[in-house]
């Protein structure tokens, strides 16, 4: 039988291991298009193609089509909006910053969202046994620490010294918070609207990381990836697509 709160932990704290980029961080620099082209790609999927496609296979779960609708679409206007007051907005001056903030909201989000989908199996106390092969650890560990990077590297970007960036990846903790989350609503609501809270908050959450990694990628690391002008950013930015999607294989 496999504890939640080790399981939690351990989705938590991996992302942190990130931090060992700084030792990379020459080649980090000087490989614009093969870094930022890679993790282009890992943001494409996690936002456009793993998010959306929660919202979009909840809505079936939903009850009423038309609260699905409008839950999904609030989602997607609160996740658009805070992504474009940190990327346009008065309260951060300089460019890697305002890209930095929002790559450290979308580690939050997903690390949170994370967190749900681990604590949803033990909802009513029931206590599954989880099968911890080695594939699927590595698999784990691979996914949440490239997640970690998608804040070092704009970190190292900014100039950040290293122990700063370690504070912004603790952010990657609300996988703990996120995973007990299913127990407390089970908890607190009953019959249907415990079961549309569940199915709700999931549902907008997702649809926030969705409309947030989009402007992520479009005003952030597409732009960064495409700056030299070169020709190699798209085959890099396929590869983390295509190489992110594999690990999820064996995740999820």
């Amino acid at each position: 039988m496999t504890d939640l709160a080790v399981l939690a932990i351990g989705l938590g704290v991996i992302p942190l291991a990130a931090i060992l980029l700084y030792s990379l961080r020459g080649f980090v620099l000087a490989h614009r298009e093969a870094t930022w082209g890679f993790l282009a790609g890992v943001v494409a999927f996690l936002a456009l193609g793993h998010a959306m496609a929660a919202v979009l296979v909840n809505k079936s779960l939903f009850g009423d089509p038309p609260i699905a609708i409008a839950v999904a679409f609030l989602g997607l206007v609160v996740g658009a909006g805070i992504a474009w007051s940190l990327l346009e907005g008065p309260f951060i001056r300089t460019e890697p910053n305002r890209i930095l903030c929002v790559a450290v909201a979308f580690l939050a989000l997903h690390s949170f969202a994370d967190g749900l989908v681990l604590g949803r199996d033990f909802v009513g106390g029931v206590v599954p046994s989880v099968q911890l092969d080695g594939l699927t650890v590595s698999a784990t560990v691979v996914h949440r620490f490239v997640e970690g990077s998608l804040v070092v590297v704009p970190a190292i970007w900014a100039a950040w010294k290293a122990r700063p960036a370690f504070a912004l990846l603790l952010v990657s903790i609300a996988s703990v918070v996120g995973a007990y989350i299913p127990g407390v609503v089970f908890s607190l609501y009953r019959g249907s609207l415990r079961s549309s809270v569940q199915v709700s908050i999931p549902t907008f959450l997702a649809a926030m990381e969705a409309s947030l990694g989009l402007l992520l990628l479009v005003r952030g690391f597409l732009p960064i990836a495409a700056a030299d002008r070169g020709i190699r950013w798209p085959l890099w930015t396929a590869v983390g697509f295509i190489a992110i999607s594999l690990v999820h294989f064996f995740v999820e």
